[in-house]
């Protein structure tokens, strides 16, 4: 049985966090097609996807290459265009948080929605938090619901949170405002 490796730093732990477990999770074999692990391409070209993006997930963890964020966007990029989703995922990671390229939340948001049209939980999660708070795309806590419940269906906890949290907000907001007109003169 393969051991997960030892991590030096919080940031580290961090970087595995975002990116996901693609090079410990390739090292087990799977008997059934990996929800996830999806792509709109060619059988031939989702091979050659998924080693793109494992290049580049070892490029921004530093995974036995120096750490350089700039060649990990690269490979995320190879591997998106061919319609990858958990590069798609990876590479909306980089452009929320500047790493490898300038922060963009438009950017974002385009290859999250890339990424979460083909379910992937984690870019349904972070395009609702970002259509919720305005991030790179227009305010909208319709969407950011829509967004959150596709994510929660699949079992994201913080999204079925802040849909309970969402919930809460929307039910009191109209006790307040018959509050205010009763107040009002």
């Amino acid at each position: 049985m393969r051991q997960l490796p030892r991590l030096k730093s919080p940031l580290a732990a961090l970087g595995l966090c975002f990116l996901g477990w693609a090079t410990v999770a390739s090292a087990a074999p799977i008997s059934h097609a990996d929800a996830e692990d999806v792509a709109t391409t060619q059988p031939a070209d989702l091979i050659t996807a998924k080693l793109e993006n494992g290049i580049g997930t070892r490029c921004a963890l530093g995974d036995g290459v120096p750490k350089d964020y700039r060649l990990a966007v690269q490979w995320f990029e190879k591997a998106a265009q061919h319609g990858y989703a958990k590069a798609q995922y990876n590479l909306g990671m980089q452009y929320y948080f500047g790493q490898g390229v300038p922060q963009n939340y438009t950017q974002a948001a385009y290859w999250w929605e890339k990424a979460a049209t083909q379910g992937i939980a984690a870019a349904q999660y972070n395009l609702g938090n970002q259509y919720f708070m305005g991030q790179g795309v227009p305010r909208d806590y319709a969407k950011a619901a829509d967004w959150w419940h596709k994510a929660a269906a699949q079992g994201n906890k913080d999204a079925q949170r802040n849909l309970m949290a969402l919930e809460q907000v929307s039910v009191q907001r109209p006790v307040q405002t018959e509050q205010k007109l009763a107040v009002a003169p």
